[in-house]
């Protein structure tokens, strides 16, 4: 049980908002009434109901409006919550007095007729707007009496009791948000040890700490992919800026927030349950960020996530729900058309990070193989023909962050073999004829990721220089005289236009969540070398025929949709359309998919 010793939190109150660190002894189990089994496992964690109580920062219908995914949402849609009832209200303050204050969202609560019962969980987000751009005229005092009498009529609403919790929420440095003084920097550590002293006078009331992870990220925030941690930037708010507007994050700051309110679900449970919150709690947080168990971004997933990863590459057709209208090249990378029954391309990938240790300069670099064969037959009474189609693939490519672009690069190679069989048993005569080719390609992207509203959009644009060789060849045939062939290398540069657009997720209830996304890309060609072509019959020695066959100009546009529907933790339903507009006909494909996880 924690220590109800409020003059104790007030004399290290400075001391948990300058980082402190703590011994790191393990706390002792807490059993944990939001799990059937009391472990704080994440699969085995589930909140019957979430109440909240709070400002902008909590309110759906204001995160909705700048296009923000409410952190209260998140945890319903990653499964620990059931059911969420949030009052919070754009504006509202703790002091009573005003139509949106915390006493009456308690109000509209209590008069829900829906009693907090065992395995809820009460959250009250509360003071930014009580401290305000300019710090609270009357040093918070108003403001800290309606808190407390809030937290008091929940208490007595059976907020604490033995299977329920209580999480009073400690706000980050407010005083850093662009439109906010710096000077109200003293009234935020002052509500903050209020805070704490009221979850230290009841043991089943929570200090959540948003204080010290946010100041992990002002002061590296490269190490959790930020860029921009000073200013407002809502088209990059969702990709690595903190600030949406001059006073709220954006969606890499709300997913913070979630990050954390699970971290106090699960794997920080037993300590958040047994430590006093203070210089104690802030240690813990501080120590579960330095060994990876709390992780606040992809960027500070490296103590989970090996250097290196190795990808397998590849689809099979006998997938279930595979369901596949017509033979087209829009999702089938390397042959436009295979027999039933034959394999898809298959290969490895292998990529590592390159750079600093941290950061959002970041790159990666990797390589992979690919390989396919095909095999076509014709076959007669008397005559027997067959074709086989290898294909091997290098690629060399990677990956860098740049000013706000993501720059992208690859060097393939392709090798192509080639073999002929033909018999005829009325002449009496086998052939096999055999060739070889290759490609190389040099491809550079640059992408330029955005937020607009609830989607991600990143436009995109391409240059690509190809070339390709088929080297000499004989050639014989089973009724005419042997052809010695060979060509010119063909170059060509492309060019590609794209936009990609991926939705936010649209929260359905329960588990269930759909993702919409679409991407449309142009391809043009910018240059292409005419096709030349020797022949010379081994029976006509010195004689050399040449043709001359022009390229056609390249200009392709092709449309791509995707939806996937979460019906179940561990179950999801996913759909693709593709096309190439200029002959939508004979190149649309459907792409049925079911996921099961285990």
């Amino acid at each position: 049980m924690k220590p109800a010793l409020f003059s104790l939190t007030l004399l290290l109150s400075s001391m948990i908002l300058a980082g402190c660190a703590s011994s790191g002894s393990s706390a002792p189990a807490v059993n944990n009434p939001f799990s059937k089994t009391g472990s704080s496992n994440l699969g085995e964690v589930r909140v019957n109901t979430l109440r909240v109580f709070g400002d902008s920062y909590s309110d759906p219908s204001f995160t909705s409006s700048i296009g923000t995914i409410n952190w209260a949402s998140q945890l319903q849609a990653r499964g620990l919550v059931s059911q969420t009832d949030n009052y919070a209200i754009g504006g509202a303050r703790a002091m009573t007095g005003e139509r949106r204050a915390f006493d009456q969202q308690i109000n509209t609560a209590l008069a829900s007729n829906t009693p907090i019962a065992d395995g809820d969980l009460t959250v009250v987000y509360l003071g930014h707007n009580d401290i305000g751009r300019l710090g609270s005229p009357d040093g918070l005092v108003r403001s800290t009496t309606g808190y407390k009498a809030g937290v008091e009529r929940l208490m007595q609403a059976g907020a604490t009791a033995e299977n329920r919790r209580l999480f009073v929420t400690q706000l980050h440095d407010w005083s850093r948000g662009p439109g906010v003084a710096d000077g109200t920097a003293h009234q935020v550590r002052a509500w903050n040890t209020m805070l704490a002293g009221i979850a230290n006078s009841h043991p089943n009331i929570i200090a959540v700490d948003m204080y010290t992870v946010f100041e992990r990220v002002f002061a590296t925030p490269g190490q959790y992919g930020f860029t921009n941690v000073t200013t407002a930037d809502p088209s990059r708010s969702a990709v690595d800026a903190l600030y949406h507007d001059a006073t709220h994050f954006g969606n890499r700051g709300q997913d913070i927030i979630t990050r954390v309110y699970q971290h106090y679900l699960t794997r920080g449970w037993d300590w958040a349950n047994a430590v006093s919150a203070g210089a104690e709690a802030a240690g813990r947080i501080n120590q579960d960020i330095d060994n990876g168990t709390l992780v606040l971004s992809l960027n500070g997933h490296k103590a989970l996530q090996p250097g290196y990863r190795l990808v397998a590459l590849g689809m099979d057709r006998q997938q279930p729900f595979y369901f596949q209208t017509r033979e087209n090249r829009v999702f089938q990378p390397f042959a436009p058309a295979r027999q039933n029954g034959a394999p898809f391309p298959s290969g490895l990938a292998l990529d590592m990070d390159v750079g600093s240790a941290h950061g959002s300069g970041q790159g990666r670099v990797g390589v992979a193989l690919f390989q396919n064969n095909e095999t076509e037959y014709l076959t007669t009474a008397a005559v027997r023909n067959s074709r086989q189609v290898s294909s091997d693939a290098v690629s060399l490519y990677w990956h860098k962050p740049l000013s706000g672009f993501l720059l992208s690069g690859q060097l393939s190679n392709l090798d192509l073999s080639f073999s002929n069989n033909a018999q005829d048993d009325m002449v009496n005569r086998t052939l096999v004829n055999k060739h070889r080719g290759s490609t190389w390609s040099f491809e550079n992207k640059l992408r330029y990721p955005l937020r607009s509203g609830a989607f991600n959009i990143t436009p995109w644009m391409s240059l690509t220089s190809q070339s390709h060789q088929l080297d000499p060849a004989l050639t014989q045939a089973l009724y005419t005289t042997d052809v010695h062939y060979s060509s010119n290398r063909v170059d060509e540069l492309l060019s590609g236009l794209g936009l990609d657009i991926q939705s936010d997720p649209i929260y359905l209830g329960g588990n269930r969540q759909l993702q919409l996304g679409g991407s449309i890309h142009h391809t043009a060609s910018l240059y292409r070398d005419a096709i030349q072509v020797s022949m010379q019959e081994t029976g006509a020695p010195g004689v050399v025929q040449r043709e001359v066959f022009p390229t056609s100009r390249i200009s392709r546009t092709q449309l791509g949709l995707q939806a996937s529907l979460d019906v179940a933790r561990n179950l999801r339903f996913s759909a693709s359309f593709g096309a190439r507009l200029q002959d939508m006909k004979s190149t649309s494909s459907v792409l049925l998919l079911a996921n099961f996880r285990y």
